[in-house]
């Protein structure tokens, strides 16, 4: 009698005692372990933020299946613990919830499968519960068609929120349970139901589908396999809300036992599987889904010959920089990527510090092979690697057509003095300079002396790495009048000027206008810059590079001028 008493007391603890045995020491590949799997069944997660969620029957359950959460820190899950803030809890036969937070307006939403206390059926139908700052709304069946007196289960929505999916065993499918779309409306409504079609659906069960943030959609199928256990499905989107031809995943995400649930986090896949060397019933796995992304970019100069030197940064979609790396006369550079992240390149030429090119790009995923993105930087054909560089000499005198310099300026006083000018008709178009004109000719001397420092800077750049030796300087010297009226009498009082270089044919005694007055401006400031430059070594060795061109625009009409300023020679140089 003893002997019966205690195997029955044995059997009545064995029977009541909740306990599961650990899982074991070596588990299958995947496997989260301890710190997430039980004994129980542990299945269908999702990840929403930074927070694994789960439905799980483990002992703190009370064998009724509830959604628990493990946050995810420093990249480790956390042990799972039950939120008591999520309204679904309340309800039985609960899925794992699909979360969207509207950003514009602040209110998060949420979607779960439940037994509707409501019905008599019994079926599931698809809830909803907002939260906008008070916490959770007393859940509802989302009503048009989406809840019906049939089986609705697995929602989920995609990325921005647009789009609702869900399995459904409604009259009408493919077969068995199917997966159907339902898209929000502007009121914030959902359409009618549809169904994905034979394309994503099979004559067997199809549920628990996800969209990945890049638009993949991702579910489970008994349709794919031939041994009527789900398998993972993924299908890769033409645009929104429709998607290719699905296929089978590879192992070892696929088994020969159960997979569902499919979830997308970071760069991996996570799913619930009842394969051998878990810790029993359905555990949650881990894989990597894509292969490693490598960006090959190159650069072209496109025949513009300027080099390739720079520098190439890369920043996330918050604009923080996390690659830099310096570019050769090779142009080619190399990055490792991180798959599904979006990203901005920039590309610094060093001999074009005005110019940035850039490049947006999303890294794809490819769960069977590795990628390699090429990025391409074609520099323009016609580019002007240097800043122009433009200067005015004004404060010219009345009628002169000599730079106001000190010199000049000296050098005009005596022509009056000597009586050479201002006497007759001729050459009263000259304005005797006044005391004035003295300190204009500081400014003057200053000026010319500026242009030549920057000329000789420019010659200097034609030996630096950014012109290749195909470069020239361009001196451009434009000649402008003020509109103050030329008589008939006046004429050219000096020397002759022949050029063929600038095709200036000026003979003594001509009669002088404003639009000669402003060629000579141009050409005697040429002749004084060219003398100045000429006591330069860099311009004696590099004379041939640089390019003078000659103009005369006669009178300044500009209205917002005044007559010093109009009589003014404009200097522009450039390398091109």
């Amino acid at each position: 009698m003893k002997i019966r008493i205690f195997f029955l007391l044995l059997a009545i603890a064995i029977l009541s005692c909740k306990s599961v045995p650990p899982c074991p020491e070596e588990l299958e590949i995947g496997n989260l372990g301890t710190s997430i799997n039980t004994g129980m069944d542990d299945h269908l997660p999702v990840v929403y933020g930074d927070t694994l969620y789960f439905t799980s029957t483990r002992e703190e359950s009370d064998d009724k299946e509830l959604v628990f959460m493990s946050p995810i820190i420093n990249g480790k899950f956390t042990y799972p613990v039950i939120d008591k803030n999520l309204p679904l809890n309340k309800f039985q036969k609960i899925s794992s919830p699909a979360f969207y937070f509207n950003k514009q307006l602040g209110i998060e939403e949420i979607y779960f499968a439940a037994v509707n206390p409501k019905t008599k059926k019994g079926n599931r139908d698809i809830f909803v519960s907002i939260d906008s700052g008070n916490g959770w709304s007393n859940p509802i069946p989302i009503g048009f068609k989406i809840s019906t007196e049939n089986y609705e289960s697995h929602p989920s929505l995609s990325a921005d929120g647009s789009i609702l999916l869900f399995s459904s065993d409604r009259p009408g499918g493919v077969g068995d349970v199917d997966l159907y779309i339902s898209s929000r409306k502007n009121d914030g409504t959902w359409t009618e139901p549809v169904n994905l079609g034979k394309e994503i659906n099979t004559p067997k069960a199809d549920i628990a589908p996800m969209i990945s943030p890049d638009g993949y959609l991702y579910y489970a199928s008994k349709g794919f396999g031939g041994d009527s256990t789900y398998d993972i499905i993924k299908t890769e989107p033409v645009k929104k809300g429709i998607w290719q031809k699905p296929r089978k995943m590879k192992p070892p995400i696929n088994t020969n036992f159960d997979e569902s649930g499919p979830a997308i986090w970071n760069n991996y896949i996570i799913l619930s599987s009842n394969r051998k060397g878990g810790c029993g019933g359905y555990d949650i796995y881990l894989f990597e889904l894509c292969g490693p992304v490598t960006i090959e970019g190159e650069i072209s100069d496109n025949g513009s010959g300027i080099p390739l030197n720079g520098r190439i940064e890369v920043s996330d979609d918050n604009e923080n920089r996390i690659y830099e790396q310096e570019i050769n006369e090779s142009g080619i550079f190399t990055f490792p990527f991180e798959v599904l992240k979006k990203y901005t390149i920039k590309y610094y030429n060093n001999c074009m510090p005005n110019t940035i090119m850039e490049q947006d790009i999303t890294t794809p995923c490819n769960d069977t092979s590795s990628v390699k993105l090429q990025v391409k930087f074609t520099l323009p054909e016609e580019q002007n690697m240097f800043q122009t560089e433009e200067f005015a000499v004004p404060f010219f005198v009345t009628g002169y057509y000599k730079p106001n310099t000190s010199d000049n300026l000296n050098g005009l006083r005596m022509k009056f003095a000597y009586n050479i000018i201002g006497v007759e008709d001729s050459t009263k178009y000259i304005e005797f300079p006044g005391p004035e004109y003295d300190e204009l000719s500081l400014k003057v001397d200053e000026g010319i002396t500026n242009v030549v420092e920057n000329i000789i800077k420019s010659i200097e750049q034609l030996t630096g790495p950014c012109t290749s030796g195909k470069n020239d300087i361009t001196i451009h010297i434009t000649g402008y009048a003020d509109p103050r009226t030329m008589s008939d009498f006046s004429r050219y009082f000096e020397d002759d000027i022949d050029d063929d270089d600038f095709n200036i044919h000026i003979k003594r005694g001509e009669q002088m206008t404003n639009e000669l007055l402003s060629i000579l401006r141009a050409y005697n400031t040429y002749q004084m810059i060219q003398s100045k430059l000429l006591d330069s070594e860099e311009y004696q060795n590099f004379q041939d590079k640089v390019k003078w061109e000659i103009e005369g625009k006669g009178i300044d009409e500009k209205p917002d001028l005044s007559d010093e300023f109009k009589r003014r020679v404009d200097i522009k140089i450039n390398i091109k």
